[in-house]
């Protein structure tokens, strides 16, 4: 008996030293944000995510059935611990003690973490193509990333020749607004706090926000800044056709100029905030709306 407990406790000391070997060589990546989600979409890496969090929109039934969704929300330590990960990737206001444990936490346990997406950082173009390559490191993608950012800049700089100047030159007054989790609930963000404020200073236009960021922003507010032009996005609330159509029918907000000259529009929120692979296409929008 004696000697069939030995050799079974050698069976399960050999299992468990090849268990915790597997667990190192493999990169086992929890990642936040829908702009790493988007990332690993388009340029793969998928089986090396066991975790995601944090997305622009609450997830309905049948959606992302494939994607091992731990919430729409930032996720807690302990339903990180369970996903047994080697490396944690995604946006830098993930890594809070109250929020998804701090650097510091992750790094004691043996976990690696790489933040982007920081806006401690003014969002321009360059600021995300270093997040994108950051990502491309991590993912072993480095050179499709670097042949994207060149292929893209490309479209880019054709797309700018576009641009033309005011005969008046007068700029014209733009609000970009960021619907967050409710209907009535809106970000005001400051120019260097969204990368469209940055793409904003090609176009000869006055970028409308309060002295620092503003939340909620009230209706008396957006009705003393009666601005020529109006950019919506939405942060897990209302959909951007929704969100269109309860400006045009809310009882205040329809007498706003912009709205009644149907000056108004909607774009994707992490595109226009932190950044994202539409860079070209939101430019796009901005020429086709504002020329």
């Amino acid at each position: 008996m004696n000697k069939v407990m030995r050799y079974w406790k050698i069976a399960v000391s050999i299992l468990l030293v090849s268990q915790v070997s597997f667990a190192q060589a493999e990169d086992r990546i929890v990642i936040f944000g829908q702009q790493a989600v988007e990332m690993v979409k388009h340029f793969g890496g998928k089986e090396k995510v066991v975790g995601v969090g944090y997305l622009d929109k609450k997830v309905k039934k049948g959606e992302y059935t494939d994607w091992p969704i731990l919430t729409s929300l930032w996720p807690s330590v302990e339903s990180i611990i369970v996903t047994r990960p080697t490396q944690l990737f995604g946006m830098e206001s993930a890594f809070k003690a109250k929020r998804s444990g701090s650097t510091v936490f992750w790094e004691n346990k043996g976990v690696k973490v790489t933040s982007v997406f920081d806006f401690n950082e003014v969002r321009t173009l360059e600021v995300f193509f270093k997040d994108l390559r950051t990502f491309g490191r991590v993912f072993n993608r480095e050179k499709e990333v670097n042949q994207y950012i060149s292929e893209e800049s490309k479209k880019l700089r054709e797309l700018k020749k576009k641009i033309t100047k005011s005969k008046d030159g007068i700029p014209k007054r733009v609000l970009f607004l960021a619907n967050v989790r409710s209907s009535d609930i809106y970000y005001c963000y400051t120019q260097d706090k969204c990368l469209i404020g940055s793409m904003l200073e090609d176009f000869n236009v006055e970028f409308l926000t309060s002295q620092n960021m503003v939340i909620p922003v009230s209706i008396e507010y957006l009705v003393s800044l009666n601005p020529d032009y109006i950019i919506l996005s939405s942060f897990q609330a209302n959909s951007l056709s929704d969100l269109l159509q309860y400006f045009k029918e809310h009882k205040v907000l329809k007498q706003l100029d912009a709205v009644q000259n149907n000056r108004i529009t909607t774009v994707d929120y992490s595109n226009a905030v932190s950044g994202g692979l539409e860079f070209v296409s939101l430019y796009q929008q901005l020429v086709s709306f504002l020329q």
